[in-house]
């Protein structure tokens, strides 16, 4: 189950890369699918929080509010990205939780918490070897229920890049397989590490909704050898 939730998470970028959008006034309010985001960026070290409206699913139509309906973060106002069709604010620094408020065009509010759970990475040699499998370890606490922790590697060629995914509860480490290793170009390169933690929001419409909280850690530079 907890796989759905980097499942979800996909389906929304896809939705997104979407043009066609509408105003939330014209459509049942009950139908209005809500997906909230507080997203860390650890290299930045900045906290964003986003919102998403659309229309009865993650890949739906994309909804622009209409006044009266507004969505808050911690008594924030989101703005409204017009090109992308989300809401967003950014806060300097790591924010751990918030809640997310909106109030639709007919008045009914909506509470919705969400909280990062913080990563980064255990020992990782300046070096590693492309023929064999590759641990990595993470620091932060064992992964719990609803969470799950992804990886990817990129060195210097072209189209090199590999990802990996554990959802093991209880999980410090994930493994890069071998057979995704042997892909990636000898040479300098990079790691990538994200955490996502996505319970089940409290308060939705019909349609229901989408949370997740997101800490990306810094990057870490090694050579792929």
């Amino acid at each position: 189950m907890k796989y759905t939730l980097f499942m979800l998470a996909a389906l929304a970028v896809l939705a997104t890369s979407s043009c066609q959008r509408e105003s939330s006034a014209d459509v049942n309010q009950d139908r209005i699918f809500t997906h909230y985001e507080l997203f860390y960026n650890e290299n930045e070290d900045i906290t964003y929080a986003k919102a998403w409206f659309r229309f009865g699913s993650i890949t739906g139509t994309q909804l622009e509010l209409a006044a009266p309906s507004e969505v808050t973060f911690e008594g924030d106002k989101l703005v409204f990205n017009k090109l992308l069709a989300y809401y967003e604010k950014q806060y300097a620094g790591l924010k751990t939780s918030g809640t997310f408020h909106w109030e639709d065009t007919d008045g009914k509010a909506f509470d919705n918490t969400i909280t990062i759970n913080a990563i980064g990475f255990g020992v990782i040699p300046d070096s590693v070897a492309r023929n064999a499998a590759f641990t990595i370890p993470w620091t932060g606490n064992a992964l719990g229920n609803e969470e799950a922790v992804g990886v990817w590697i990129n060195g210097e060629n072209e189209g090199d890049a590999q990802a990996a995914l554990t959802i093991e509860d209880g999980a410090t480490s994930l493994i890069v397989p071998a057979d995704k290793m042997n892909k990636v170009g000898a040479g300098p390169g990079k790691i990538y590490l994200e955490r996502r933690s996505s319970p089940s929001l409290t308060e939705v419409t019909g349609a229901g909704g989408y949370g997740a909280g997101v800490f990306r850690a810094k990057t870490k530079d090694v050579i792929f050898k």
